[in-house]
């Protein structure tokens, strides 16, 4: 099946210009909403003095706050069984530290993969009897800094649980945005040296870097918000089963996020960030009189934020709306990765023992651990894990922050526990150690 485009730059010329694109020659990017806009100067008044130090609030001793640990990851090998779920009925979605994530989704209709795939090689993790999947790593960094070099930018109080020779497969790399923390060079060689044919997917405006890279054009996804990309899993290398040659489609569509790029002074805005959403849709023929009619049932939903805000500051009113426009139109999701802490940029300031207070400085391009929850429920998200903290940060104060007002705020919005088993009308969100995997059974609808 030839994958599609649901919009192309040749077609850009004789269409309007879309609110986010800043310029007619789509390299330059904004923000369209009013939540993005600086705060306004009622909203600066009742900002407060956001220092403080971290010993004036004993954060450890909350009986909220979790210590974030780095497990060995075992694919998903565990989670069913302790969950009492069957593993080829599952999305298992691994957190590899800050806001990287692999996702494994069993496949329908399709044999074991064949020597062409992406992730040839031996598994020496999994067992062999395991159902064929597709599996998808979301902005990967294993390096110790996220900077322009080995020596330059934040580091990692928590170090990477494996190295992309430690992957046991990956058929497609998605990237959020050209951030250090989200794109690493490093990184990118290694995959590519690892997995040589697995698929790239990335907003617009960063194709150009991947090449550079020495990613194949031809592998190479560059997508606009609202753009979709459908593929067969025969165009990931697996065989399909002959009386399912058009059953199965798995789509990626780009969807938008509030944030920004540039990985330095002089090229900020000019590549465009986005979230993503990853679904598997299956093709049930079935005769009715005379004609065919086909019913597209969909078996597995997975949506990343990649980085994003969701308000100017913790006390305005005014929200970024596009998260309920994503629900609307691609919820609900069965696992959902959405951000809860800045990013390590300012990690020096708990390094030295001091507090930065997220909810007396501006925030419109990272959510709160409140805000996430909000995006939780906005997108009609099933079941999420809070990512983008506790890894470049500069004293675990900072992760045990995240980690109370999470809890706090999951509470207080009637969201269940991520290991809950019972109905929850609001779904469930909750944290896992960075290595541990969480196995959702799919909700076929």
């Amino acid at each position: 099946m030839a994958s599609r485009a649901s919009s192309a730059r040749s077609s850009r010329s004789s269409k309007p210009r879309p609110a986010h694109h800043a310029n007619n020659s789509a390299t330059l990017f904004r923000n369209p909403w009013p939540s993005a806009e600086k705060p306004t100067w009622s909203e600066l008044l009742t900002i407060s003095n956001p220092l403080s130090w971290y010993n004036n609030h004993d954060l450890h001793k909350d009986e909220r706050a979790r210590e974030i640990k780095v497990v060995q990851p075992d694919w998903g090998i565990s989670s069913p069984k302790n969950r009492g779920l069957k593993q080829e009925n599952c999305i298992v979605g691994t957190w590899l530290g800050h806001a990287g994530v692999m996702v494994e989704l069993p496949l329908e209709g399709v044999r074991n993969a064949s020597m062409s795939r992406a992730s040839t090689g031996s598994w020496p993790s999994l067992p062999t009897q395991r159902k064929p999947s597709l599996w998808v790593l979301f902005d990967p960094i294993f390096s110790m800094r996220a900077g322009p070099t080995q020596y330059t930018g934040p580091s990692r109080m928590k170090p990477s649980p494996v190295q992309a020779a430690d992957l046991p497969a990956c058929d497609a790399v998605v990237i959020s945005h050209n951030h250090y923390d989200h794109l690493d060079l490093v990184s990118i060689k290694a995959i590519l040296l690892r997995f040589p044919k697995c698929k790239f997917f990335v907003p617009l405006g960063n194709k150009t870097w991947l090449t550079a890279t020495g990613v194949p054009s031809e592998q190479i996804n560059e997508m606009d918000w609202w753009s979709d990309l459908e593929f067969s899993p025969r165009d990931f290398g697996f065989e399909v089963e002959e009386n399912d040659m058009d059953s199965t489609v798995l789509k990626f569509t780009c969807v938008p996020a509030q944030h920004n790029s540039g990985r330095g002074t002089l090229d900020q805005g000019s590549t465009l960030w986005s979230g993503w959403v990853i679904e598997q849709f299956l093709h049930p023929k079935i005769e009715e009189s005379d004609k065919l009619v086909v019913r597209r049932t969909r078996k597995g939903g997975i949506y990343h934020a990649g980085d994003t805000g969701y308000r100017r500051t913790a006390k305005s009113e005014e929200v970024c709306p596009i998260f309920e426009e994503i629900g609307k139109k691609l919820g609900p999701f069965d696992l959902s990765f959405i951000p809860i802490w800045r990013g390590g940029t300012l990690s020096f300031i708990s390094y030295i023992g001091l507090r930065l207070s997220h909810q007396e400085i501006p925030s419109a391009f990272h959510a709160s651990p409140a805000d996430a929850i909000d995006i939780h429920k906005v997108v009609k998200s099933k079941n999420t894990v809070g990512v983008h903290f506790g890894t470049f940060i500069g004293s675990v104060n900072e992760s045990y922050e995240a980690t109370i007002e999470f809890d706090e705020a999951r509470e207080k919005q009637g969201v269940a526990k991520l290991e809950d088993s019972s109905q929850a009308e609001h779904g469930r969100a909750g944290l896992i150690d960075i290595g541990e995997s969480i196995a959702i059974e799919i909700e076929t609808r």
